[in-house]
């Protein structure tokens, strides 16, 4: 199929699964990340059942590639802020969400670790920098067997943070609808679905028109700035919160953590610049 065809339809079938609910949407995306993780299962088994490849460490100054390297990485941990979108539709939020925060980024840092090591211990760094497929040639090197499944589970992983995103994005817009006039129009749910029929419309849109039109690492880089100017700003406002009503109910947080938010978010957005 065409690939703008392909991309349309994609987009269509997500947003549809999203205007259908909430519930319905989390469901497909846990089925997806089942098949996610286990292709990352089956990549971390057979790196680290051959013999590690000789690493020399790169030379030179190897403070910017870090710096680059860390604000690219940053994107694979897109998605957990968007969680406390969901708070509307969770049960005891203020208990929920943070747990459900904090336990998320722990596993998937630790899956991301044991990931990276195997792929290291198989394949020599130089190759996986070449490669535009580096699991895929972690699998094939460490078992001289074919990777094209993985192909299928790569698809997965994008149509599962694709549909997260959709889903967010459309409860930030309701949100902003309920407060701000010119959003007024996305602050409607469906009258059968009860979801945010326009807002998920909208941002489906967004993403069929990006897809084919803007390159996949300036989109990331793009997006890991903004989100992290964002996470200033929300830690600044947190700061601010605090200051006005120290005792407010619900979740609440020791003053270092909004103070080190502001300051790791800054220097993790400045550092590449440097």
């Amino acid at each position: 199929m065409p690939r703008p065809l392909l991309i349309v339809a994609g987009g269509a079938l997500l947003a549809a699964i999203a205007i259908w609910g909430a519930v319905e949407s989390l469901m497909f995306a846990a089925i997806l990340t089942i098949i996610e993780v286990a292709g990352l299962i089956i990549v971390f088994g057979a790196g680290v059942s051959v013999e590690a490849t000789a690493f020399a460490p790169p030379s030179g100054d190897l403070a910017p590639a870090l710096a680059a390297g860390g604000l690219l990485a940053f994107f694979a941990f897109v998605g957990f802020e968007d969680m406390v979108n969901m708070a509307e539709e969770t049960k005891t939020p203020e208990k929920t969400m943070p747990r459900a925060i904090l336990l998320a980024v722990t596993a998937t840092t630790l899956i991301y670790v044991l990931v990276a090591y195997a792929a290291l211990k198989a394949v020599d760094a130089s190759d996986l920098a070449a490669s535009d497929r580096p699991l895929a040639l972690v699998f094939e090197t460490a078992t001289g067997r074919g990777a094209g499944f993985l192909a299928l589970i790569a698809v997965a992983a994008a149509l599962n943070g694709i549909l997260a995103q959709i889903v967010m994005a459309a409860r930030v817009l309701f949100g902003l609808g309920r407060i701000a006039k010119p959003f007024a129009i996305f602050h409607k749910a469906h009258p059968r679905f009860g979801t945010p029929f326009l807002a998920t419309v909208l941002a489906m849109t967004a993403a069929v028109i990006l897809a084919p039109t803007a390159p996949i690492a300036a989109l990331a880089e793009a997006t890991s700035s903004l989100l992290l100017f964002v996470f200033v700003i929300v830690n600044g406002a947190l700061i601010i919160l605090k200051l006005r009503d120290p005792v407010s109910p619900g979740f609440r947080v020791p003053w270092a953590a909004p103070v080190l938010g502001v300051a790791f978010s800054a220097a993790a957005l400045i550092a590449p610049l440097l």
